[in-house]
């Protein structure tokens, strides 16, 4: 499992970046808890901006938290999780190079939650976008992530929420509707484009 990543802020040694987070991504959704981590100089004035927002979040929430934090249960908890996703990235990977590495070929990540799977045929992203839909799959386009770049066609997958046998059903289901679409236009003699025209 490769060390985490620094953040900016982490980096940072002029106080020129603010470093905002929320718990309820690193613990749980209704934990209405977040957090910013200013250079010294703007202490003062964030915590004006709070105030005038909405005073406080709930007390005995700040308070378990802190001590959830103090006494070393968050670390362990970061710790666990990150072992937890290392493990179904290294099965997420297994299982996509076997199943769809005839189509796709992926962008290991050193870290991180998501995965970039590049086409081997540039011409199939429509046909593969489509099918992804059909069955219930949603993997974003890499291209809907940016702004002006201009890239290939890619699919991003994410995989920190399933478990092993999730993200096994799921590329299996994946690779054999792929499968089947391509055996059904081979049939016809045609492609999925020109029988879309026709």
């Amino acid at each position: 499992m490769a060390p985490p990543l620094p953040s900016l802020q982490g980096l940072d040694s002029s106080g020129r970046v603010i470093y905002a987070g929320t718990m309820s991504k690193i613990l749980y959704p209704s934990l209405r808890l977040g957090y910013v981590v200013v250079p010294e100089q703007l202490v003062d004035s964030m915590a004006k901006i709070r105030s005038a927002m909405d005073q406080h979040s709930p007390a005995i929430d700040q308070a378990t938290l802190a001590r959830f934090i103090t006494e070393g249960f968050f670390l362990s908890h970061v710790k666990r999780m990150r072992k937890l996703y290392s493990q179904r990235r290294d099965f997420f990977i297994e299982q996509f190079n076997k199943l769809l590495g005839d189509r796709f070929i992926p962008q290991i990540p050193e870290a991180g939650l998501h995965l970039v799977a590049w086409l081997r045929r540039e011409a199939d992203f429509a046909r593969v976008a489509r099918v992804c839909a059909e069955i219930g799959i949603n993997p974003s386009s890499l291209s809907s992530l940016c702004i002006q770049a201009k890239l290939k066609p890619a699919f991003v997958f994410g995989f920190a929420a399933w478990t092993p046998a999730q993200i096994r059903e799921s590329l299996l289901k994946l690779a054999s509707a792929l499968k089947a679409k391509r055996k059904i236009y081979a049939a016809g003699g045609q492609s999925l484009y020109t029988s879309r025209r026709g």
